[in-house]
């Protein structure tokens, strides 16, 4: 391998186009590649090919290497379901610029290391953050110093027998000292905000674009990939700092509506209080939404400045409406009892509520199956979303399912069988997956539709029409949820209904 002063290499990162393969486009600003712009473009000649946001072919992707030569190609590869994309780059690389070196970072090679490695056409692993490492990974991998590399924490490769060695992180995202401000100037932003087409993933009518304000979760569910990912503990940006990417998101892109994807939003009580007051005070007439949030940290003065500020939809995670189920099994700090009163201050002052169930765990029984479902019926949300309950990799969820010897034998985290929350797979002496997506896809119907008034602030949440809703309605009674084939489909990683 032939060594090349850093500063002269040229690197880059090439976005797989998530269509590819037949698969449904999956259109979400990538905000690995914002961090990974902060950090290399100084130090690099770093450039961005996005086949994404271009919905570019493999043959363009191909073409583009031969023209270009890249000494390094980054993959960052966010979703499991998307690992035939993420795959398919390295190769089209050994292809076009066999030389170069092929890097695959993200949450897919963070859980499932060793799987990757398996594929000759990676060369390393990237396990974690990109925060105070990528760098210096970087610029010893382009100067063929192996040994520095291989000793590297968090850091994957294959030895000389073909086997693939995972050095361990040595520290999480949580212990950083100074975040990276995302950096969108190798981005086509626009073509990430514009919800149009059905491929973006908002559920909105105006230009939309996802924040993370914060990265991780101090807590610890049985179910949850966050620990791998980010460790257990959060680390939130300067509220500043968050207020300048959406003005910056606001002024140049005519953004007018944010969804917050944090793990733990609000956590800090006077953090949120500051960044809430401060988006009220600005006067920027933008609206929000939060994809999860905690009951527990919500009270009628929050969400009375959340409403203020342009607060329009949250969605609580509540998972069960079994007490036993929800402490001692999903291990949620949670009490049943805090719930109702939040959808009674949500209705009050005018902010759409949605909540996210799961059921079908390991030592669950039927009668606490069908509590969950009369707590949501109680509680009359303005939309709840029931999922089966699926192990990912890494969690305690799949060390408890393989452990009780519930899995299929053939059980595969990249199988498409296995993939998505509406698939069921685990059987006990309870119940049987069929049972689950049954009784899933009918208490869903039965549950948000039962009024025409609640029909119609549905299909208002999720962004259909009531012609569309009732297809969609249609095609989960008839497919339990495993495949609808609306305009409408849910993103990846979604309850599909």
């Amino acid at each position: 391998m032939t060594t090349v002063p850093h500063q002269a290499a040229l690197v880059a990162l090439v976005i797989p186009n998530s269509r590819w393969q037949g698969k449904k486009g999956w259109m979400i600003l990538p905000h690995a590649a914002l961090i990974l712009t902060a950090l290399l473009k100084e130090e690099f000649d770093f450039r961005i090919l996005d086949a994404n946001a271009a919905d570019l072919s493999e043959d363009d992707v191909r073409s583009w290497l031969r023209e270009h030569q890249p000494r390094a190609v980054l993959v960052s590869a966010l979703a499991v379901e998307y690992h035939r994309q993420y795959h398919a780059v390295p190769a089209l690389v050994r292809e076009s610029c066999p030389d170069a070196v092929t890097i695959l970072g993200g949450v897919y090679p963070t859980v499932l290391g060793e799987e990757v490695l398996r594929d000759p056409n990676i060369d390393w692993i990237f396990v974690g953050h990109a925060e105070e490492r990528a760098v210096d990974f970087l610029k010893q991998v382009l100067a063929g110093e192996t040994e520095r590399v291989r000793a590297l924490p968090g850091v994957g490769y294959r030895d000389e027998r073909g086997e693939p060695v995972i050095n361990p992180v040595a520290s999480y995202i949580t212990a950083v000292k100074k975040l990276e401000r995302p950096d969108y100037s190798l981005i086509d932003v626009a073509a990430y905000v514009d919800q149009a087409s059905k491929d973006y993933q908002f559920n909105a009518r105006e230009r939309s674009a996802p924040i993370i304000s914060s990265y991780g979760c101090p807590y610890n569910c049985l179910f949850c990939a966050t620990r791998t990912i980010s460790g257990r503990g959060v680390v939130y940006r300067p509220v500043e700092e968050v207020l300048e990417e959406i003005d910056f998101l606001r002024t140049k892109f005519g953004v007018r509506h944010l969804v917050f994807i944090d793990d733990c939003l609000l956590g800090n009580r006077p953090r949120i209080e500051a960044l809430l007051g401060a988006m009220l005070s600005r006067g920027w007439g933008l609206t929000w939404k939060a994809a999860s949030v905690a009951a527990w940290h919500l009270d009628e003065p929050l969400l009375k400045l959340m409403k203020a500020s342009g607060c329009v939809q949250l969605t609580i995670s509540v998972e069960s409406g079994s007490p036993r189920v929800l402490n001692q099994v999903i291990r949620k700090p949670l009490k049943l009892a805090s719930v109702e009163p939040v959808v009674r201050w949500c209705r009050e002052i005018g902010i759409d509520l949605g909540a996210n169930f799961v059921i079908g765990f390991p030592g669950e029984t039927w009668e606490e199956l069908r509590m969950t479902f009369a707590f949501a019926d109680r509680c009359a949300f303005d939309l709840v979303h029931f999922h089966i309950a699926t192990p990912l990799p890494k969690t305690d969820l799949y060390r408890l399912a393989k452990d009780a010897g519930v899995l299929p034998a053939d059980f595969d985290f990249r199988d498409p069988k296995y993939l998505g929350y509406a698939q069921a797979f685990i059987a006990t002496d309870e119940f049987t997956p069929f049972e689950l997506m049954v009784l899933r896809a009918f208490e869903w119907d039965r549950i948000n539709f039962c009024t025409p008034e609640r029909t119609a602030k549905a299909a208002r949440m999720m962004n259909m029409t009531l012609e569309e809703l009732a297809e969609h309605r249609r095609q989960t009674r008839r497919k339990l949820g495993v495949h609808v084939a609306t305009a409408k489909e849910p993103a990846p990683g979604t309850p599909q209904h």
